[in-house]
């Protein structure tokens, strides 16, 4: 089978792979697209820790299942699903509190285990004992469904930092990711959401949104736009969803008093270093919180939020690449000239 393959920090080879065995305990899928991941564009620039070569890479997927072990219960041939790809030990500390995300030990599939930039996928059977694999209704699309890992992950951000009905919502941001906070903060009924960007295409692409004002960052004052529509109050909450200092440092400059900041996404090790006024969180009651990966029961959501057409997916699908010119979708990715790219691979 076609697979995506890491050898190495920006070595990724489109090559043969054999094809997944089947087991007695495992699931086979064919993939029919897998969405490409900050993470996987840091494999093709300078590499991943936790990336053990040489390994298929990819992990935002959906496919239909075309084995079941005889010792997997519960599922068809032909289901589509897709998955949480942060297989939690479910024995340590972290998981024994509810925080599988937060596991030590934990398998991710696509660094440590083969992900799905392939024809075809082995569930481990970890991720099906651990309740990873959720199913896909029929009435989401493929292209939607491969957004519900990302999406879990914003999800998990909203409900740490308390997204809610009625609030004023500002994003710092405007990547894929940026754009599913959007989107989820009007799921969670925010009404009025605001996205800060600072580049082409991406600015253009972001007003496709439904109902979110998308401000430019380069050109126009970021505080005085958040004044503007809040009637001087500031935004309830703010999520920074760019790895920019600057970014996380100015964030507390947009909050109301008694709001809140998701430093959602991370800064590059050995540059994550930030100053801040104290005495605006201290005298503001600002809450300040972090946020990383996401649950199952996060997955299952997004695919809820999905099924009920709650998020534009078309919106933020904004290219689709067959797997043998995957490093075109990582070149559209690294440069900014997408939201998210989808991969097909043969016969999808």
């Amino acid at each position: 089978m076609q697979a995506a393959v890491y050898y190495g920090p920006g070595d990724i080879r489109v090559e043969d792979r054999p094809a997944p065995k089947a087991t007695s305990a495992n699931v086979i899928v064919q993939v029919h697209c897998c969405a490409i991941c900050g993470t996987d564009v840091k494999l093709a620039t300078i590499g991943h820790h936790r990336c053990t070569p040489p390994r298929i890479i990819g992990h935002e997927m959906v496919g239909h299942i075309v084995h079941i072990g005889e010792n997997v219960p519960g599922w068809a041939e032909g289901e589509r699903l897709t998955l949480a790809t942060t297989v939690a030990c479910g024995d340590c500390s972290y998981c024994r509190l509810g925080l599988g995300n937060m596991c030590p030990n934990s398998l991710p599939i696509g660094l440590q285990a083969d992900g799905a930039f392939a024809e075809l996928l082995a569930v481990p059977p970890a991720a099906i004992a651990g309740g990873n694999v959720i199913k896909v209704p029929d009435n989401v699309p493929d292209a939607a469904a491969a957004l519900s890992e990302p999406l879990s992950c914003v999800i998990n951000a909203q409900q740490i930092v308390g997204v809610k009905a009625g609030d004023s919502v500002l994003v710092i941001g405007g990547g894929p990711l940026g754009a599913l906070h959007a989107e989820t903060a009007k799921a969670r009924g925010a009404t009025n959401v605001m996205i800060v960007q600072r580049s082409e295409p991406r600015l253009s692409l972001l007003r496709k949104l439904p109902e979110v004002l998308v401000i430019d960052g380069a050109h126009e004052d970021v505080g005085d736009a958040v004044d503007e529509n809040t009637d001087g109050l500031g935004a309830d909450v703010v999520i920074v969803a760019a790895p920019s200092r600057e970014a996380q440092e100015q964030s507390v400059y947009y909050a109301r008093k008694g709001g809140a900041i998701s430093l959602f996404a991370s800064l590059p090790n050995g540059e994550a270093d930030i100053t801040y006024d104290s005495r605006i969180i201290h005298y503001g009651e600002l809450r300040l919180a972090g946020a990383s990966d996401s649950r199952p029961d996060h997955v299952a959501l997004a695919v809820q939020l999905m099924a009920e057409g709650k998020i534009a997916a078309d919106a933020i699908v904004t290219h689709r690449v067959p797997l043998d010119n995957l490093h075109e979708g990582l070149r559209l990715m690294e440069e900014k000239q997408s939201l998210k790219v989808l991969i097909y691979p043969p016969g999808d």
